[in-house]
């Protein structure tokens, strides 16, 4: 069975000098000639079917009585027996060629990349993605809130300039205290829905919890709710779309590097989509689960 994730973020002492009410900084701007290591690992749980009756099944909003923002009243249920699992895992290293004021330019090579993929029920053997010479590389900057854009990357280098392009820019602009919250919006991944596409943009609520001995490290958490009910644009004309989740995670901000060196997020995900007039046909459900850690070293 797949283990499920778990997102608490540390809870670190704030002393040594960093006293609790202090602003701190938080930047990605990493030392040039430095070479950064990562690691990511994502998993993704897909289970498709067809919706029983006229009314959708995805679920409602629930107030928040504290008056935060709503929530959906439960998560995707696991049905394992079609439930369909796609694991990959990439390694990768970047040497920061060059920063300014502005940004940082790496240049990122993917090491290897090995997939599986799979029916729940079943142990799927490992695959090895080939990788080419030419699409080994791509030049990326980096900018100080921590979202990456690729420099003219090569068509073949997909992968690895994928996961880096999907980084937004989620730290803060100005100095914050532990216990401050500031929103972001993140772009969710293009998902199959039947024969279309789902995505969207959430926007989360990020929250600096704690600092480590001396300031060095800094740990946040996020949590995130998407709603989208509606027809849409990019859908052919009468379909309908109506999707409900959640995203919750950890970053981890080494100071002294200036580098997001951890980073954690479950995404839980109901969508139906419904074609013919008004999209009055038999909706199709996708219920999806996304667990994501990136790792740098």
């Amino acid at each position: 069975a797949q283990p499920r994730a778990h997102v608490t973020a540390p809870q670190g002492a704030v002393l040594n000098g960093q006293r609790r009410g202090d602003a701190v900084l938080l930047l990605v701007r990493p030392r040039v000639g430095d070479t950064l290591r990562l690691q990511v690992e994502q998993t993704v749980a897909i289970r498709g079917r067809r919706v029983d009756g006229e009314r959708s099944s995805v679920p409602p909003l629930l107030a928040d009585t504290r008056g935060g923002t709503p929530a959906p009243a439960y998560g995707p249920r696991a049905d394992r027996t079609n439930t369909r699992v796609t694991r990959v895992q990439l390694f990768a290293h970047s040497l920061v060629e060059a920063r300014d004021l502005s940004s940082s330019t790496l240049l990122a090579t993917t090491d290897s990349i090995v997939m599986w993929t799979g029916m729940a029920r079943e142990t799927p053997r490992p695959v090895r993605i080939p990788l080419g010479d030419e699409a080994r590389q791509v030049r990326v900057a980096v900018l100080p809130n921590g979202a990456m854009r690729m420099s003219d990357p090569p068509p073949s280098a997909i992968p690895l300039g994928v996961t880096l392009a999907s980084m937004p820019g989620l730290l803060p602009e100005e100095p914050v205290t532990v216990g401050r919250t500031w929103q972001r919006d993140m772009t969710l991944p293009s998902l199959p829905v039947n024969a279309y596409r789902v995505d969207g943009v959430v926007q989360v609520r990020l929250r600096l919890d704690s600092l480590s001995r001396g300031g060095r490290q800094a740990w946040m958490s996020l949590t995130g709710v998407l709603r989208r009910d509606g027809a849409a644009r990019e859908l052919p004309a009468g379909t309908r779309l109506v999707s409900a989740g959640t995203i919750r995670g950890t970053l981890t901000v080494d100071r002294t590097r200036a580098w997001i060196t951890d980073a954690r997020t479950v995404m839980e995900l109901q969508s139906e989509v419904a074609s013919g007039p008004t999209g009055s046909g038999r909706p199709m459900r996708l219920e999806v689960r996304i667990v994501q850690r990136m790792r740098v070293r």
